[in-house]
């Protein structure tokens, strides 16, 4: 008899209310996924996005917390049918050391709930701090960012011996909205061209906003015809699995 493989549940919430984001988000995991000819994984992935209390979109500490005061009610309700003791995993899609992290991990231990609970920003960076001598850096989306995510970053997620490779934020300085408009391409694709990789010198790059997964495969196809050795991570699809390692 053939071994039945118990695939987790997972629960990507997408804390701010666009729902276009949320699907561009879905469309990026599927699209990974089907290459990596793990259809199967995709039934057990299902999408939260946050209420219409929820910021648009989320740009700073303030729109942060906005956010995870709209988006905890809903996932902290058993009736709920994004209940978030009814996953194995929860992956908060914001690409910062957001809050609603935090809060609904404390809110799961403290009821013994074994479902675990990630976020975008410490999954990257432990991802890139077992690399070894890789430099890295990230791109994010308005120039507020460039602060926050690098005191989070230096004050949390580097290990010893990460820290001399890891090389700092650079903002393209367009909202989160925006990102994912293809005339906003080429300025996009020239800011990591400059910044990321001839002045930072990254060989690998964290799209640091769930907003630029739309664009993901296209900076890949961009880059790999170029001269650079660069290398993108795509923090959504890398929770994902991290999550399924974390659940094995």
């Amino acid at each position: 008899m053939d071994k039945v493989i118990d695939i987790p549940k997972i629960l990507v919430v997408n804390p701010n209310s666009s729902g276009s984001m949320t699907q561009e988000i879905r469309e990026n995991v599927i699209s990974y996924f089907i290459k990596k000819d793990i259809k199967s994984t995709l039934d057990n992935i299902s999408y939260y996005t946050g209420s219409s209390t929820s910021p648009a979109q989320i740009c700073d500490i303030k729109t942060s917390l906005q956010s995870r005061d709209a988006c905890l009610p809903e996932l902290t309700d058993p009736n709920n049918e994004n209940y978030y003791d009814n996953f194995d995993g929860v992956l908060i899609a914001c690409f910062s050391d957001h809050p609603l992290v935090q809060s609904l991990s404390e809110i799961a231990n403290e009821n013994n709930s074994k479902t675990v609970v990630a976020g975008l920003l410490n999954t990257a960076i432990s991802f890139c701090s077992l690399l070894g001598d890789r430099t890295f850096s990230i791109l994010t989306s308005n120039n507020e960012w460039i602060e926050i995510l690098d005191n989070a970053v230096e004050r949390k997620y580097l290990t010893k011996s990460s820290e001399k490779y890891w090389k700092g934020t650079v903002a393209t300085n367009l909202e989160v909205l925006n990102l994912h408009d293809i005339r906003n391409y080429s300025t996009i694709a020239k800011i990591i061209e400059m910044e990321n990789i001839q002045k930072l010198h990254s060989d690998i790059i964290i799209l640091g906003c769930a907003g630029f997964s739309a664009i993901y495969e296209k900076l890949i196809s961009t880059f790999s015809d170029s001269e650079y050795n660069v290398k993108f991570i795509e923090p959504v699809t890398m929770g994902i699995e991290t999550l399924y390692f974390m659940l094995k």
